[in-house]
């Protein structure tokens, strides 16, 4: 259900770029530090605009580098990097939330692929049940609920991605002080925005498959499928538009206006309208 929340490269300058990619990478030596070579496989640009929006929240004491890395071993120039206490708590969820993906896939079709994954990352989840118990407690509850829904005829077409949208939520609001009430608010929408999101980008093959998509069931076309997602895109912008953000606040607005509306976009192109991009249009995602 992840992947969607990355920066629209066309949107940013070089210096933000590379703020992105130092507290990316950041995130990535985090995950390596607290869990491990292989648990770099879960890192996602989710959890980076994470990472960025707590930074930008609460103002913490960063820590900066640059490091060789091996998952990019040329050019041999180090890779700066950028971490806040933040930056381990989103390795914690990285990790948590990869291997409940992981599990829902052995669910679903017990490939091969992922009950391999399932084993690699069976000991990292373990030692983030004992760093966030709470957090991975409500994963594994929320997930058992999203599958039960997805399990049951005629069940609320939005009653699944509710579900997600609360998990994210609960996850966000951590520690968030002052910001418990504005963050639970901003992952709630942008978790039911994620989850709508992932069910429009699988819809041909969620219909060919029979597997559950509350817009199959729906028989909802491209244009309906645009409409729903920028209204909860509309409700996850008044969120986090009621949060004071001013560093990285054009980097995130790349993120959140635009970004997360690329895969959309490759899947269904908009067309052009003379006044300029169509809704939510991203001109193009975020590479390393």
């Amino acid at each position: 259900m992840f992947g969607f929340v990355v920066a629209d490269a066309a949107a940013l300058s070089e210096e933000e770029k590379d703020r992105y990619r130092s507290v990316y990478c950041g995130l990535c030596l985090s995950l390596r530090d607290r869990y491990g070579q292989r648990s770099r496989a879960c890192l996602t640009y989710d959890l980076t605009f994470f990472v960025l929006l707590c930074n930008s929240l609460h103002e913490p004491v960063e820590t900066r580098g640059a490091s060789h890395c091996v998952m990019h071993p040329a050019p041999a120039a180090a890779r700066p990097w950028s971490r806040s206490p933040w930056t381990d708590y989103a390795a914690d969820l990285s990790v948590a939330l990869a291997y409940h993906k992981v599990l829902d896939d052995v669910a679903d079709d017990g490939a091969m692929a992922a009950r391999a994954a399932r084993r690699l990352l069976a000991g990292a989840y373990e030692r983030a049940q004992d760093r966030i118990p709470d957090q991975c407690a409500e994963i594994e509850r929320a997930m058992a609920a999203i599958r039960k829904i997805e399990a049951t005829p005629n069940a609320a077409p939005d009653a699944a991605a509710n579900e997600f949208g609360a998990l994210l939520g609960s996850l966000f609001a951590c520690d968030q002080g002052f910001w418990t009430e504005g963050m639970e608010a901003l992952g709630c929408a942008l978790g039911r925005f994620i989850y709508l999101m992932d069910a429009a980008v699988d819809f041909a093959a969620d219909a060919q498959s029979g597997s559950y998509n509350p817009f199959v069931a729906l028989g909802t076309t491209p244009e309906t499928m645009r409409t729903t997602l920028a209204l909860a895109a509309a409700d996850t912008a008044e969120a986090y538009e009621r949060l004071p953000l001013v560093q990285d606040a054009h980097l995130m607005d790349a993120i959140l206006y635009s970004g997360v509306w690329a895969q959309f976009n490759k899947t269904y192109p908009p067309e052009k309208k003379a006044s300029g991009q169509d809704i939510g249009e991203s001109t193009g995602d975020f590479q390393l």
